[in-house]
Parts: structure tokens; C-alpha cells; sequence
């Protein structure tokens, strides 16, 4: 409230209870003394409890806050701020009047001046501006105030922006105007501005609204060695956040993450990793408010281990490209493969494919796994296989495939248990789907074959199975993801569709694409894929060929039944245009007849029966140089070492050393079907 000097002010103040409330005042948070002051008086009137305050001066201002209790309890009122401005004392001004001349008897004139005050005109002034800066959660609320006095009074009127004015200009308010925002999605400024005949001023509030931060891109591993790999990653975000967060784990170990935190860089040294492991990595942005969503996952290999190249000089050469290596296996198992490796019980292994664990617990479910080395080091570990020790109980079958995919219906295959124990009488058909997020088991009987019906259309269905003795059930196989097939029909824009499978009625409505099915409504639409496909890995497998994989875009994303997939190649310099485009329905291929120690650009991208999807990241690969051709096996049990030489000019006339190249040394032993070069690759 503002009042001119002299005035009076009136602070009403409404309080009502039983027994009735008695009312006073505090005024900046203390006792007013309403009975010591002549010029202040409780109103008895119908608000019972209004402060008057006649002839107001300048100390009268301040935050005045009404108190009512009673024996019940007590209650406060919202605090109000009374403004003191000057203005004519006393609310007069005299003015003398002195004859100086006259007409006749009946008129005179006079000319009047004020001698006592004169008339004071004050320019706009902010007594409460607006806040500089007010944060706010996104789709949070505030209020901003802005208060305003001069003579005459002045108008305020608030805007958002340089130009977008939020108050009417038919009426704007008078010393005082509130704005109220609600739902902020976006951050912006809020000019208040108070205007009059003397002049216009402004004060802006800078209005940000805050967010989680979000994803970092362009995740990369660069100085990759055995047990250390260098991340960076791009933040494309309207501020730097406080610091990043790094988690990673083998990719396919059954563990938690482990985690780096408090990093303020872009890039980051993950250290004490395992020799020649697949991990995947993910970067977190950090503000203020918390943790924004990870990265995409970037997949890197560690290198492998090996000795220095002067330690090999020890060794006693058959030949110039032989070596004699040490190579076996170690096994890993455990109850809690949720443990980290390191911690699982083992035991080593000649080069013999097959060993007996013993000392195991009955009716116990282990996790085994199994992992190669030789003596350059350790290889990667297998993927993981779970055996139930219950004496009687199968093991769990093998070679489970889906074979065929239908709308409604999945036909699967597989083979009996190795160690069935007692004779398997029949299997336990274990699966879930994506959609009604329902869990089924069957029980179908001994047979090897056997085809899932009543399945919905375009749903991923993760299937496992166990086989059945007299003496229970045995360990399940690993789940396996099968999609069913979307339907596919050709009608008129607008047409309603009606089928029946089963018994149970299916509606399908073409145009919005509106689904009921089993009393159930839901959206389903045909798009391109919203996402490339996952984990694009190029490997060199020889001086002229490399080995591409990936994975499906997120089901989530998928849009529909991937249909294909278009492999794109180019040496590493030329534009896009140029690459060697390759449409497969697998998800590996072996690009071949490219030219040797040469670097290329490959990546990937889906495509439904839309169209092409998005496409991934590219990776960088480069082929190999050539293979030694000194050695020439002679049997079929044979261990060689291969260097490569290539002569380096140093530029002086006459004068060529002889140095080693890149990948020049080779150990590699053959036994049978299994080839080992290096540490066991994948």
C-alpha cells in the first residue's frame, strides 16, 4: 500500500472464530502499540480488527501483519508493506490574492501565487523492483511483484521479451502489478515497466528454468592398451554441467556397473580394465538438479597382453618364424554370477576340451564359463552356461532356435539335453511378451519341435525352455527374443476390417490403425525405424576383408519389423556419396576385395517396409598389411613365428636400415580345427 504524506491509511483486517478472536497488530515483526501512538485506532467496525493511521508520516512505513487468537489458537495474516511518499502537508495550500487594479465598483482583478508550498512532481521510482533472477523447476509456478510511487502515481505494465506486453493497455494498474506464471517450460526475461507524463523506467527479472541435463554424444575410445581405454564425449547442452559421470562393465557379464564420478572433462582415462574384454560405456551428464540419461552405450575391446618385443630375442628359434607357445584353459563357476569374475571359484586346464568339477552342492544352479590363453595372455571369456547339480535332473537343451516366425504363432527347435539324467517324460515352455507384460509356462510333450500359437502381432517374446525327468525339472536354457511378424493387408483409406482367429474377435480400423483386441486398445502405427542399429563393430580379418556386426535398433524404436539392413563401406577421405552400399537381412557380413593396410569409414542403417531408418555413427577400420610367407607349415601340428621386414629409406643416398612393421609378429598354432593367433580371438 502507498499513502502520500498526511494522509491517512487503512489496513483492514477480517478475523471471526468462537469465542470470538481478539485482533492485533505487528509491525516489522513486533508488538505495535496501537494505544501509545494518537494517530493510530482499531476501527470497531464489521472487519473488527481494521489500523487506521491518520496524518501518516515516514516512520509509519514498514510490514504490517494482522494477529487474531483466541483460546482455540492463533492465526497470522499475510504480511503488507505500507509505503510513505511525500505530498502536500497538511493536504493545503494557502494562496494570497492582492488587488492591483480596478474597473469599477463592482469588479476587480487580482493575480495569485502561492507563498507557502508549491506543487511537487515526482519522476517513476521502483520501491520494490522485481527479483534480478528467479529459478524454477520446469512446469513449476512464481509470482513476480513489482511496486512503483511518483507524482503523479505511475502505471506499471509487465512484458515478456523486447515486445510481447502481458498487461492490457486499456487499464493498467496504478503503483503495484503482480505477475503470475504458471507451467514454465522456458527460460526468458520479464521486463516490468512504470511510466508517467515525467518519464518511463524499467527493471528486468531474468526467469531460467531448470532441467536435468542432457544425454552426452559422440561417446569415442581412443589409446586403447590391455587394461586401459581413453573416453571423450561432446556436450551439446545450454550449460556446462557440474561434472560427468563414467559406468562401465563388461558387456556381458551379469554384474553390477562400476562407476567413475566428479569428472570435469571431456574426456576421461579408464584404467585397470581386463586384457583383451568387450565392455560397454556409458557417459552421465551432472547438474545441480541430478543426474540427466546416459549416453549411448560405446563397445570397446581392450588389447591384448604381450611381452616386449626384446624378451622374445631369449627364445631359441627353430627357424627365423618358429616358436614354441604354451596354451590351455581356465574355467570359471560360481552360485552368484552376479559377482565380478575375478572372485568366482576356477581351475586350469591342459589343452584338453573336456574336465569334470567336482565338489559341488546338490541341487545347486552354477554358472560356468570358460576362457582360453596362451603365452602371450589370456583370452575373452565364453558366455555364460548354467548346469542345475541335482542328481536325476536334466540338463538343459540345446541348440533352442526359433525357425519360424508367423503374426500369431512361433515355431521352435531344439535337441535333447546331453546329460538327461532318467528319462526326459516331457518339457517346461517358459515366455513373456512386451506387450501385456504377462509371463506363461506350458508344459508340451517330449518331442523337439513345437509351435507357440495365440501370440499378438509385431511383439517381442522372450522364450526359454527346460526339460523333465522323474526326479524334476532341470536348468533352462538362455531366453531367446522372437518377434512375431505385423500384419500386412491392402485396403481403402477409412475401411473397418474384420477377422476372427481363435474365437476372439479382432477389430482393425485402416487410416488411424485403431486395434482392439481381447477387450484391449492400442495404437499401432508403421514407420521407419527412429533409431540405427546398435553396437556397429568392424573388425580386420584379413589384408583385404573385414568383418561387420551389429545389432537391431531398441524394439521400442524399431517402428515396425526391421525388413533389411543397408551396409555402406568408403575409404577413409572420400565423400559419402561414393560409398559401396550392401542390403542384407543379416546382421554380420564379411566385406571383402578391399585393398590392403587401407583405412575405411563403415556404418549401417535399418529399414521397414517404409523405408531406410536412420544412420549409425560411422566406425573406422583399417585392413591388414601382408602375412609372412616365409613359413610354410608342414604338418598339421605346427608352431611358427612370423617377422615381417620392410626397408626404410633414412634419406641418405646409400644408406637403408632394416626395421620391423606394424603387426610383425605372429604366433599361431594349429591343432585340428582350432586356431589360435596371438591371445584366442573372438
Amino acid at each position: 500500500m502507498v499513502v502520500e504524506v498526511g494522509h491517512t491509511a487503512t489496513l483492514p483486517c477480517q478475523a471471526s472464530g468462537t469465542p470470538p478472536p481478539k485482533v492485533r497488530w505487528l509491525w516489522n515483526s513486533l508488538p505495535l502499540d496501537v494505544a501509545s501512538n494518537p494517530r493510530y485506532a482499531l476501527l470497531n467496525d464489521k472487519m473488527h480488527g481494521t489500523l487506521q493511521i491518520v496524518k501518516s508520516e515516514e516512520e509509519d512505513q514498514g510490514k504490517f501483519e494482522c494477529v487474531a487468537e483466541n483460546s482455540i489458537g492463533t492465526e497470522f495474516s499475510k504480511p503488507t508493506s505500507l509505503y510513505v511518499k511525500e505530498g502536500f502537508y497538511e493536504n493545503a495550500i494557502k494562496l494570497l490574492c492582492k488587488t492591483e487594479a480596478k474597473v469599477n465598483k463592482r469588479y476587480s482583478f487580482c493575480s495569485c501565487a502561492s507563498t507557502k508550498s508549491k506543487v511537487r512532481r515526482v519522476a517513476p521510482q521502483f520501491s520494490i523492483p522485481p527479483p534480478q533472477k528467479t529459478e524454477v523447476m520446469l512446469g513449476g509456478n512464481t509470482t513476480l511483484k513489482c511496486v512503483a510511487f511518483g507524482s503523479p502515481m505511475p502505471t506499471v505494465k509487465w512484458r515478456k521479451g523486447l515486445s510481447k506486453w502481458l498487461t492490457s493497455e486499456d487499464n493498467p494498474p496504478l503503483g503495484v502489478n503482480t505477475l503470475v506464471l504458471e507451467d514454465i517450460r522456458e527460460s526468458a526475461n520479464y521486463t516490468c515497466e512504470a511510466a508517467s507524463v515525467l518519464g518511463v523506467i524499467e527493471a528486468t527479472s531474468e526467469v531460467k528454468v531448470q532441467s536435468l541435463p542432457g544425454a552426452p554424444t559422440e561417446v569415442r575410445a581412443s589409446e586403447v592398451t590391455a587394461t586401459t581405454v581413453r573416453l571423450a564425449w561432446t556436450y551439446n547442452g545450454p550449460e556446462e554441467p557440474q561434472y560427468y559421470v563414467i559406468q562401465y562393465k563388461p558387456k556381458y557379464a551379469n554384474q553390477a556397473f562400476s562407476e567413475i564420478s566428479g569428472v570435469i572433462t571431456q574426456y576421461y582415462s579408464v584404467t585397470n580394465l581386463s586384457p583383451y574384454t568387450e565392455y560397454e560405456m556409458y557417459v552421465i551428464a551432472v547438474n545441480n538438479i541430478g543426474r540427466g540419461a546416459p549416453s549411448e552405450p560405446a563397445v570397446i575391446t581392450t588389447g591384448e597382453t604381450g611381452k616386449h618385443r626384446d624378451a622374445i630375442s631369449e627364445k631359441k628359434f627353430k627357424d627365423m618364424c618358429e616358436v614354441n607357445p604354451h596354451w590351455g584353459y581356465k574355467i570359471y563357476y560360481t552360485t552368484d554370477p552376479s559377482q565380478p569374475l575375478q572372485s568366482w571359484n576356477s581351475q586350469m586346464l591342459d589343452s584338453s576340451h573336456l574336465t569334470t568339477i567336482n565338489e559341488l552342492t546338490p541341487h545347486t544352479v552354477y554358472t560356468i564359463r570358460v576362457q582360453a590363453f596362451t603365452s602371450v595372455g589370456p583370452g575373452p571369456v565364453s558366455a555364460p552356461v548354467q548346469v542345475k547339480t541335482q542328481q536325476g535332473v536334466p540338463s538343459q537343451p540345446s541348440n533352442f532356435v526359433a525357425v519360424e516366425a508367423g503374426e500369431t504363432s512361433v515355431t521352435l527347435q531344439w535337441q535333447q539335453p546331453a546329460h538327461a539324467g532318467d528319462q526326459i517324460v516331457s518339457y517346461e515352455l517358459y515366455w513373456n511378451d512386451t506387450y501385456a507384460k504377462e509371463h506363461h509356462r506350458k508344459r508340451i510333450h517330449k518331442m523337439e519341435s513345437y509351435t507357440l500359437n495365440g501370440l499378438y502381432p509385431n511383439t517381442l517374446y522372450y522364450i526359454w525352455l527346460a526339460a523333465r525327468s522323474q526326479r524334476g525339472e532341470g536348468a533352462t536354457t538362455p531366453p531367446i527374443a522372437v518377434r512375431t511378424k505385423q500384419y500386412g493387408m491392402l485396403v481403402r483409406l477409412g475401411e473397418t476390417v474384420q477377422y476372427w482367429y481363435d474365437s476372439t474377435n479382432y477389430f482393425m480400423l485402416v487410416g488411424t490403425l485403431s486395434v482392439v483386441v481381447r477387450a484391449r486398445c492400442l495404437r499401432w502405427s508403421v514407420s521407419v525405424p527412429g533409431a540405427p542399429p546398435m553396437n556397429v563393430t568392424a573388425v580386420a580379418i584379413s589384408p583385404t576383408a573385414v568383418r561387420v556386426s551389429w545389432q537391431p535398433p531398441p524394439a521400442e524404436r524399431a517402428n515396425g519389423r526391421i525388413a533389411y539392413y543397408k551396409l555402406l563401406c568408403v575409404e577413409a577421405g572420400r565423400g559419402d556419396s561414393e560409398a559401396t552400399v550392401v542390403r542384407l537381412n543379416a546382421t554380420e557380413f564379411v566385406l571383402d576385395e578391399l585393398r590392403r593396410w587401407t583405412e575405411y569409414r563403415v556404418w549401417v542403417l535399418a529399414g521397414t517396409s517404409v523405408g531406410d531408418g536412420p544412420a549409425s555413427y560411422p566406425v573406422t577400420v583399417r585392413t591388414h598389411e601382408d602375412v609372412c610367407r616365409r613359413a610354410q607349415p608342414t604338418s598339421n601340428d605346427t608352431t611358427t613365428l612370423s617377422q615381417l621386414t620392410e626397408d626404410i629409406d633414412t634419406g641418405e643416398r646409400g644408406n637403408t636400415h632394416t626395421a620391423a612393421t606394424r603387426g610383425a609378429l605372429t604366433t599361431r598354432h594349429t591343432d585340428e580345427a582350432h586356431t589360435f593367433r596371438s591371445a584366442p580371438s573372438r
